[in-house]
């Protein structure tokens, strides 16, 4: 599942290295997203959601050149090819359907406990095509950094355990540690999230099911709802939240969102047994029918 081709280590596979490389590759994708030209497209609500998301194609350019203008670093390129091990168009649209259906099952905790109140504010199909694009770009791109380049690198050392998992999980939760109205509970679900999209990796060989569930989470509460996505409030969705009347519980952090809820890591820990139960069951059939 996760790439390890038992060769001769040496410096550059130290996890503390690997650790400063990823640091430094991020540094300059922030650099080169001085450069980046903010459009105005639609509105000016719509622009600057859309051109925050839309930003983050910067990591992309910047560990894609990393990937192949290094020689060690090229088979990680095989890994988010289509076709190789699970990265398929169904895959993907299954990474889709879970982060949609995750993240609704949590809004729809905190809706039904009243700690939101939604109200429809407007649908534009070919505006949000294009915002959706944006977000995939965005949350892709964290994926390629944690669980395509970082992951892998450290997967070349350390073969397929957890260790890779857990580290750039914690790399993760790092990143977003500059976030508004971050604590102890959302640290705590992005650090589960990134075992949830680590183990779709590990288990399904496929980086474009996390891409796609991570996708369609931050798709759900930022632009279909109008939540906070980590934090980060955005200008522009399909329903609009009543923040006058919005309420801390179980099931909702008014500064953070549905993340850093009790029941955001409780669907991040279901989300997982569920991943493992299917490939438990799936290793379970091949080896019958052998």
């Amino acid at each position: 599942m996760i790439s390890n081709n038992n060769q001769k280590f040496g410096f550059r596979d130290n996890i503390l290295w690997i650790t400063v490389l990823t640091l430094l590759l991020l540094l300059a994708s922030d650099f080169l997203s001085l450069f980046h030209i903010n459009l105005a497209v639609f509105s000016k609500e719509y622009a600057a959601t859309f051109n925050m998301y839309l930003s983050f194609w910067t990591m992309w350019v910047v560990f894609v050149v990393a990937i192949v203008g290094i020689s060690k670093n090229r088979y990680i390129l095989d890994k988010l090819k289509h076709g190789n091990g699970g990265n398929t168009f169904n895959n993907l649209m299954i990474g889709f359907a879970a982060g949609f259906l995750m993240n609704g099952a949590c809004a729809l905790s905190a809706y039904l406990h009243g700690d939101i109140k939604l109200s429809f504010y407007r649908f534009e199909p070919v505006p949000v095509l294009f915002m959706f694009i944006a977000v995939f770009i965005q949350s892709s791109a964290e994926e390629l950094v944690c669980r395509g380049f970082m992951l892998q690198r450290i997967a070349y050392r350390y073969g397929n355990s957890w260790i890779p998992t857990i580290i750039t999980s914690c790399f993760f939760m790092i990143l977003h540690l500059g976030n508004d109205h971050v604590s102890f509970l959302p640290l705590l679900d992005l650090f589960l999230s990134g075992i949830l999209f680590g183990a779709m990796i590990r288990y399904f060989d496929s980086i474009w099911m996390a891409m796609g569930c991570h996708t369609a989470w931050n798709f759900t509460q930022n632009i279909l709802l109008g939540l906070p996505n980590s934090g980060a409030v955005p200008t522009y969705s399909i329903f609009k939240l009543d923040t006058k009347h919005d309420l801390n519980s179980f099931a909702y952090n008014t500064g953070f969102g549905l993340e850093g809820t009790i029941m955001s890591v409780i669907v991040m820990i279901v989300g997982f047994i569920v991943l493992k139960l299917i490939y438990s069951l799936h290793t379970k059939k091949i080896f019958s029918d052998k």
